[in-house]
């Protein structure tokens, strides 16, 4: 089980037995899971240069550069992370399961990198959902699973073109129930994107690779001695 750093539970338990409790996840993890094979099939490139095997499938595409807003509402370019490993994932805050999860493992990933290593890697996650994960919201909820891991929203067409650029997709799915009209939860696929310091958008994971933390960290590194040796 995946620990914080202070040696407590991470915050995906507790604020996963909240949110099962307000909405239907599971068809909406499954329906998430194949639409990611979408972003999956658009993506994938089986082979890396140089004969190097990633853990991550391989992709090497240009990182497309966007702005949207920071957890403190200021605008936020993503360019200005080069230098930087940056491992990104889209979600929302209201996810009962998967983005817990993920974010538990980036965590998890983090907590493993030395010191020098963590000032050169940037964990970002991208709210899809901009009606309730306003920058106050992601302030109190990306953080809580470590700090210094960045959380961005921005506007319906902002986020569009951002997820378009990514190759990911997203999806409101209002439930039936006895709650208000706004009672809804939101599909969406579930990659972890990792770019490396020159920009490019080199590796691609899923959920269950993205468990394997110690894989993970061995491609982080490679790519950071990668950028150090040019």
């Amino acid at each position: 089980m995946n620990t914080d750093i202070q040696g407590n539970k991470p915050p995906a338990e507790q604020i996963a037995q909240k949110r099962r409790s307000l909405f239907p996840w599971i068809n909406g993890a499954i329906v998430a899971a194949l639409l990611g094979l979408i972003a999956y099939a658009w993506l994938h490139k089986p082979v890396a240069p140089g004969g190097h095997k990633y853990f991550g499938t391989y992709v090497a595409k240009d990182a497309p550069d966007f702005t949207l807003t920071d957890q403190d509402g200021k605008p936020f370019q993503f360019s200005s992370l080069r230098g930087k490993v940056v491992l990104m994932t889209f979600g929302f805050t209201h996810c009962p399961n998967i983005c817990p999860t993920t974010l538990g493992n980036m965590s998890a990933i983090y907590r493993n990198l030395s010191p020098d290593e963590q000032k050169r890697v940037q964990i970002v996650f991208i709210s899809v959902d901009p009606e309730r994960d306003t920058p106050a919201v992601l302030k109190e909820y990306v953080p809580y699973f470590q700090a210094g891991f960045l959380g961005l929203t921005g506007t319906p067409d902002q986020l569009k073109a951002v997820t378009k650029d990514y190759g990911a997709f997203y999806e409101k799915q209002y439930q039936a129930s006895d709650h208000a009209a706004d009672y809804y939860t939101v599909n969406h696929s579930a990659y972890i994107y990792l770019i490396n310091p020159a920009g490019k958008f080199d590796l691609l994971y899923d959920n269950e690779k993205f468990a394997d933390s110690k894989s993970v960290l061995q491609d982080i590194r490679h790519e950071l001695d990668s950028a150090g040796s040019k």
